[in-house]
């Protein structure tokens, strides 16, 4: 018998194609993964960094409910480094990722009957999290730069209002707040959840701003999956305002005691490499970026955003007679590429795929060439392991698809 709660949990189209994308038989085609959230960045390439059985064996029992005082310190230090803010350990939780800080903030601040004011684009957990508390959400608008908009924001305000969701850079579209429009949000009288996962990994010399230094009122969260890649160690954090401490350690004691060491302890080790590994990471984004904004283009493909922060970009599937969906079953069924469709981010206007660009940098040419085919002629046939070459320019798509099919005949022969 099916649960009735079953209705709070249901699969997102990403995953669903995910599993679509695992199942298939490729024929030969290279794989190409747009659609997981993840960066192939790789921290350990440049350090070592070992354990001994000793220090393993130090952490099998439980730790502290808010995690390790010396990690909490040195996510302390980073605010005080980099935005010259004095924050308290005892204000910070070490939790399961940016998901776990994520579910103890909704806990402290929804409650069954409420509302949460959620971006009109939004990372899908939002949405479904609301549901599980039992509250309702409405939607801020985008401005046409893919930001909240600001001046609307008042007008959404109601008396059931409980809690507003901020995330700056965004995802899907990598967009951020300004300093005056993130000290707009905090000055409502709405406690607000920033969600700043990806403020560390700007595409080009901007600094991001931070909402910590309106932490004293609002709740702050992040995580290393993102910054580190280290997506598989499950290491986030939670800052709230000190009356709240008692609240968040309770909540955090309640849904799993505590975070696993040895994942705190490793990732305390890579906090002190901070600066040099965030660099390194942004780097292979930024030459990431380039090189298939650059291959989207000459395929002639239309790119809804132009990411400042992060690894995603969207692109526009509205001309391909197919919806969102539909494209990117199809995409992983037959051609070897995985993207997550526009239906889990957006209810309205989401006919497009968010595509990640932190894949592996040989991928990106030869997997938007065969999106590129596969968009100018859906009904095409299922592609082989002969790769379409490169088009010149966005404008020739027969000649593409000419090539394309010379391709696979000479492929087949």
């Amino acid at each position: 018998m099916t649960s009735r709660n079953y209705r709070f949990y249901p699969p997102l189209a990403m995953d669903k194609v995910m599993d679509v994308f695992a199942r298939a038989n490729h024929r030969g085609l290279e794989p190409v993964n747009f659609g997981k959230g993840v960066s192939t960045f790789n921290p350990f390439a440049y350090l070592d960094i070992p354990l001994t059985n000793e220090q393993l064996g130090n952490h099998v029992s439980y730790g502290d409910i808010n995690g390790l005082m010396s990690l909490r310190q040195a996510v302390c230090r980073y605010y005080a480094e980099k935005f010259d803010y004095e924050l308290s350990p005892e204000r910070v939780c070490i939790t399961d990722g940016a998901s776990g800080a994520l579910t103890i903030a909704f806990a402290m601040l929804v409650e069954s009957g409420g509302e949460i004011l959620l971006p009109e684009s939004c990372y899908p957990a939002y949405k479904i999290l609301a549901q599980v508390f039992e509250a309702k959400f409405r939607f801020i608008p985008l401005r046409e730069d893919r930001r909240i908009d600001i001046e609307r924001l008042p007008e959404l305000i109601t008396k059931k209002t409980q809690a507003i969701i901020i995330n700056s850079p965004s995802n899907p579209y990598g967009a951020f707040l300004r300093e005056e429009e993130l000290e707009a949000v905090t000055s409502l009288g709405v406690p607000v959840i920033f969600d700043e996962v990806y403020q560390p990994l700007a595409l080009s010399e901007a600094v991001i701003p931070s909402a910590i230094r309106f932490s004293d009122r609002h709740l702050v969260l992040n995580s290393f999956s993102k910054s580190l890649a280290i997506a598989g160690f499950r290491v986030g954090y939670l800052i709230v305002p000190e009356p709240q401490m008692q609240l968040m350690t309770n909540i955090k004691a309640i849904l799993n005691m505590c975070t696993s060491l040895p994942s705190q302890v490793l990732a305390e080790r890579l906090l002190e490499h901070w600066d040099s590994l965030v660099n390194k990471h942004r780097e292979m984004l930024i030459s990431n970026w380039s090189i298939f904004e650059r291959a989207a283009k000459q395929q002639g493909l239309k790119l809804l955003s132009r990411p400042e922060a992060g690894f995603f970009t969207t692109l526009d599937v509205s001309g391909s007679r197919r919806n969102a969906m539909q494209a990117a079953l199809e995409l992983a069924r037959k051609h070897a590429i995985s993207s997550s469709p526009g239906i889990d981010f957006q209810e309205r206007d989401n006919n497009f795929l968010r595509l990640n660009f932190a894949c592996a940098a040989q991928e990106i040419e030869p997997g938007l060439a065969r999106l590129a085919a596969y968009l100018a002629d859906p009904e095409q046939p299922e592609q082989t392991g002969a790769r379409p070459p490169t088009a010149r320019t966005g404008k020739n798509r027969e000649y593409l698809m000419s090539n394309f099919l010379s391709a696979n005949v000479l492929g087949n022969l």
